[in-house]
């Protein structure tokens, strides 16, 4: 997505990444960001997000929060210019450093909620100030890495504390919306266009073409995005990889495996043996 980095700071021993950008940003695919919490920060500009189908604008000082479970894109315009702060941070992260209980924005909130805390939140509460701190430290030469780790700590206890809901920053599709809360809350039950369109009083047809018109995908590739989360997901919690797929809608374990590989380049066996 970017052109120009400013700056990268990078800790492999503690599991975060901390980039400063500065240019003309691209479109994006839809994504997931595996096993990453990933913090959003413009500086100057606004940027436009999909996450889970919802529109989302945001500008200087306001904060994007994307989960490791939910589907994203960039959607501005490739002409846009724009300063932003980028910090990922590995799930492992909240285990590494005892704050598993600043953790509630990444494991329980549902996709595509409470994603943004507005530019008014991050300056009274200081959640701007705590950013910028970071970003000097990572400036350094070079970056003092314990002093970069407590900052991405405290950052995280606001973020966790103050990650609330602004209708004035997500800009929704009610319909679409509508349709996929509804596959998220039963992605493991027949999820058949036919199925779909009835519930909502649509024709197949109808629902195929506003909901490629409206979040850039097809119902049946959102649908195995997230099949594939609840596979992670249930695997991870100790289900065995087969009866996760199967769990999860998927007919056979071929079209599952099929699903992960082209969605992730990877095989299921080995890219979940690499990362646990």
């Amino acid at each position: 997505m970017a052109e120009n980095f400013l700056r990268e700071c990078n800790d492999r021993q503690h599991g975060f990444s901390c980039l400063h950008f500065s240019g003309r940003i691209n479109k994006s695919e839809l994504h997931i960001d595996k096993d990453l919490f990933s913090v959003f920060m413009p500086l100057k500009g606004t940027i436009t997000y999909d996450v889970e189908g919802k529109l989302i604008h945001i500008g200087a000082k306001d904060i994007l929060l994307v989960g490791n479970n939910e589907l994203h894109r960039c959607i501005s315009d490739q002409d846009d210019l724009c300063e932003y702060i980028l910090l990922m941070v590995d799930l492992d992260f909240f285990i590494k450093n005892n704050c598993t209980k600043f953790s509630d924005m990444v494991f329980n909130r549902s996709p595509g909620n409470n994603n943004v805390i507005p530019a008014e939140t991050t300056e009274k509460f200081g959640i701007f100030d705590i950013f910028m701190r970071l970003d000097g430290y990572c400036n350094e030469n070079p970056p003092e890495l314990a002093v970069v780790n407590s900052v991405i700590i405290e950052l995280l206890y606001h973020l966790n504390k103050h990650a609330v809901k602004s209708g004035k920053i997500n800009y929704t599709r009610p319909k679409i919306n509508s349709i996929i809360e509804y596959i998220n809350e039963n992605i493991t039950e027949d999820l058949s266009l036919d199925k779909i369109a009835g519930k909502f009083f649509l024709t197949k047809q109808y629902l195929c073409k506003v909901f490629k018109k409206n979040t850039g995908y097809t119902v049946n590739k959102y649908i195995s995005y997230r099949r594939i989360v609840f596979v992670r997901e249930s695997y991870f919690n100790g289900m065995s990889l087969s009866e996760a797929c199967y769990k999860a809608g998927f007919k056979d374990y071929s079209s599952f495996y099929r699903a992960y590989s082209k969605i992730t380049n990877e095989s299921p066996r080995k890219d979940l043996t690499n990362r646990y």
